[in-house]
C-alpha cells in the first residue's frame, strides 16, 4: 500500500509539472499604431493562451502663441489628451509562427483644450476676445479581433480589428468679451458605436 501511495503521489506531482510546462508565461512590451500617425505603448503579460493587456492609446499635447501685426493681442492655445486602455485576449495558434486573438478592452480617454482669439478676426469681428475651454471625457468597451505573426522567439507583428462602444460627455465654457457678459456653457454628449479606419491597430512587441 506504501508503495502504492508514493506511486500515486509521484504521479500527481509529475502532472502537475506537465501542466506547468505546457503554459509558457509570457510578457511582451511593444508599440502601437494607429492610422500611421498616432503612436503609443503596450504591456502584456500572462501566459502563451490568456494574457492581460494594458495601453497607453495616445498621449499629446501642445501650447502655441502667434503675434498678430494687426491687434495688440496674441492668438493662444493649448490643447491635452490622453487615452488608456485595459483588457483581456485570448490567442489560439492556427499556423507555424500565426496567432488568432480576440477580446475585449475598457478604454478611457481624456481632451482638454483652451483657446483665445484675438479681438480682430474672421472669427470675433469687432465683438472682443473670444475665450474657450474644455473638458471632454469618453469611456468605451472595444471588442479585439486580430491576429499575431511571430518571427523568431521575441520579435512579434500584430494587426487587429476594434469595433467600439463609446459614450462621451463633458462640457464647454465660452466668454467673450464686449458682446455678453459672464460665461456660456455648452454640454456635450453622445453615444457612438462602430467600426471605422481609427479601430484597426497595428503593433510592433518584443516577447519575452
Amino acid at each position: 500500500m506504501k508503495k502504492i501511495g508514493i506511486l500515486l503521489i509521484a504521479l500527481t506531482i509529475a502532472t502537475f509539472v506537465m501542466a506547468q510546462e505546457k503554459t509558457t508565461k509570457l510578457k511582451e512590451i511593444g508599440l502601437t499604431f494607429r492610422n500611421l500617425d498616432q503612436f503609443g505603448f503596450s504591456y502584456k503579460v500572462g501566459t502563451e493562451h490568456s494574457l492581460w493587456r494594458f495601453n497607453a492609446l495616445s498621449l499629446s499635447g501642445n501650447s502655441e502663441s502667434e503675434d498678430l501685426d494687426y491687434d495688440d493681442n496674441d492668438r493662444d492655445s493649448k490643447h491635452f489628451s490622453l487615452g488608456l486602455s485595459v483588457g483581456k485576449e485570448y490567442r489560439k495558434l492556427i499556423a507555424k509562427n500565426f496567432e488568432y486573438r480576440y477580446g475585449v478592452d475598457f478604454s478611457f480617454s481624456y481632451k482638454h483644450s483652451k483657446i483665445k482669439r484675438p479681438s480682430y478676426s474672421e472669427y470675433v469681428s469687432h465683438y472682443g476676445d473670444l475665450k474657450s475651454k474644455s473638458n471632454i471625457y469618453t469611456p468605451g468597451i472595444n471588442l479585439i479581433l486580430g491576429v499575431n505573426y511571430i518571427i523568431g522567439e521575441h520579435l512579434v507583428l500584430g494587426a487587429e480589428m476594434m469595433p467600439y462602444i463609446k459614450y462621451t460627455f463633458g462640457k464647454k465654457t465660452e466668454e467673450m468679451e464686449k458682446y455678453y457678459d459672464g460665461e456660456i456653457e455648452i454640454d456635450h454628449s453622445n453615444f457612438r458605436y462602430g467600426f471605422n479606419s481609427s479601430s484597426v491597430l497595428l503593433s510592433v512587441a518584443y516577447r519575452f
